[in-house]
């Protein structure tokens, strides 16, 4: 396995646990003010972030016995990805009765930016630092 994969899956195994440690707290905090908005943020952020981790595990961390081109899986993981996140919020609309829109979609769109920002500024942090 060459060095920049290796040091990606490092990267991309820490930005997933910052976003679960992140995500934890605001949904706890979240609790304390207002219930349905908890309930509502952390369906939003899930919906985003359990395809995201889907994603992750099938570009980096899969383990088969053939192995497609890094293109291919890269296409499958989106269209798996993809998949996935219109089954959740789907599901999350057809069987949650009390849901705030504004709160899903907050919670939705932070995970959507911690799953891009993250990975780059720890990329950026590892460059600066040469680590």
């Amino acid at each position: 396995m060459s060095a920049v994969i290796k040091r990606s899956k490092k990267i991309y195994r820490a930005a997933l646990l910052f976003e679960t440690i992140f995500l934890l707290i605001t949904a706890i905090l979240l609790t304390v003010w207002h219930k349905v908005w908890a309930v509502s943020f952390t369906l939003g952020a899930v919906s985003s972030f359990i395809p995201y981790c889907f994603f992750v595990y099938w570009i980096f961390f899969r383990k088969t016995g053939y192995q497609p081109s890094k293109l291919a899986a890269f296409y499958q993981g989106e269209i798996f990805k993809w998949v996935i996140t219109i089954g959740l919020i789907s599901a999350v609309f057809w069987f949650c009765t009390e849901l705030n829109i504004t709160a899903f979609f907050t919670g939705y769109f932070l995970s959507l930016l911690l799953n891009n920002l993250l990975p780059m500024c720890l990329f950026a942090h590892i460059k600066q630092n040469k680590i």
